[in-house]
């Protein structure tokens, strides 16, 4: 690395890292918004947040970096042009054209990262932040019950406790009402939640009795038990509540090509759209190393500060990101081929850069 590319790597790596700095943490705080009701609840503990907010970094990072890369690429290949720096190495014989050597190195050093990333760091976050978020919103479900109150907002079932504490509850009434034909009251001395298989909770409770009235029978049971447990059924509403539920960017690389496997004996849609989300997953990070192409002939074609890098930013990434989707809708419907359609995106933009480089070339830049 000569003394030209290190000074290159310099002017683009220090609006790099603070593009992705602020963008990180502009996205973490609308995840914070969304989640709200949820992560602000009685059951949150700071520790619970902090973990939760380092999990959900690696999946943001999926989005920040090719935006971060560009809008740091531009700016500081902009100010070499700003400040007629580029002129002058001109004036001394190196082409503009010749700046494109280090966008290029450092976009396929953050492409392998943010390939690495989305592949391997998320997925794990992503389920980590998810199995957290559930717990929280269970234990802000536990602080929502009072003592001596009845508490019906969980559907078909009614709950009672004369005390409530950290460990659960005491002297438990709870009334179930989902088999009308047959409902059931329990009382019980202590109960608590616990999570049940499928996402779901379950009440589990201990020294106590069912009462139940068999529909059209005049036998009434009574039932004594040392401990019993009443599923809630509430995976659904835990699901309607925690927004990382169902995301599909959860499932590792080999879990998208069992899953796209499994699908193809049932329908081969399914089985293409699982083909092209894998493909969509590793398209993003190669765009860094496309929009890195970009950076130089939109640096130097137009000299206008940071207000047009900044527009230029937003103008690529939101075209990019709309390429993007419109290649994946075409993959899913059978047009493109699953690897072509998430990665038309990147061929435009590098289409465009080697277009803009070879008139960058023939030019020159404007003095």
């Amino acid at each position: 690395m000569d003394t030209l590319d290190r000074y290159v790597a310099g002017e683009i790596l220090q609006p790099f890292a603070a593009a992705t700095l602020f963008l990180t943490q502009l996205l973490l705080a609308s995840q914070l918004l969304a989640q709200a009701d949820v992560l602000f609840g009685g059951g949150m503990s700071l520790f619970d947040l902090v973990r939760i907010l380092a999990d959900l970094v690696p999946h943001v990072l999926e989005y920040v970096l090719p935006v971060a890369f560009l809008l740091g690429a531009v700016l500081g290949l902009g100010r070499l042009a700003e400040y007629r720096e580029v002129v002058a190495l001109s004036a001394a014989g190196v082409s503009p054209v010749r700046l494109v050597r280090m966008p290029l190195v450092l976009g396929a050093l953050v492409s392998l990262a943010a390939l690495w990333v989305a592949l391997q760091i998320a997925p794990a976050g992503l389920r980590d932040a998810r199995k957290r978020v559930d717990a929280v919103i269970r234990r802000n479900l536990q602080s929502e019950i009072r003592p001596g109150v009845f508490y019906e907002d969980i559907p078909g079932f009614t709950l009672y406790a004369s005390e409530v504490d950290r460990a659960g509850f005491g002297h438990v009434l709870i009334a179930d009402r989902t088999n009308p034909q047959a409902p059931v009251v329990a009382l019980a001395d202590r109960g608590r939640f616990e999570p049940a298989p499928g996402g779901s909770l379950k009440l589990v409770l201990s020294r106590g009795e069912l009462h139940r009235e068999e529909s059209g029978d005049r036998d009434y049971v009574v039932a004594r038990f040392e401990r019993a447990s009443v599923d809630l059924g509430l995976g659904q509403t835990l699901d309607a509540r925690n927004r990382l539920s169902g995301s599909a960017f959860e499932l590792t690389p080999g879990e998208v090509v069992r899953l796209g496997s499994a699908a193809g004996g049932r329908s081969e849609d399914e089985a293409r759209g699982w083909r092209t989300f894998l493909w969509r997953r590793m398209a993003v990070p190669f765009g860094i190393l496309a929009l890195g192409l970009l950076a130089v002939p939109v640096a130097c074609l137009r000299r206008g500060g940071r207000a047009f890098a900044y527009g230029v930013t937003l103008f690529a990434v939101v075209a990019y990101y709309a390429a993007l989707r419109f290649g994946e809708k075409l993959s899913h419907r059978g047009a493109l081929p699953p690897w072509l359609g998430p990665n038309l995106a990147n061929l435009a933009v590098a289409v465009a850069a080697v277009w803009m480089l070879a008139r960058l070339g023939r030019r020159g830049i404007e003095r």
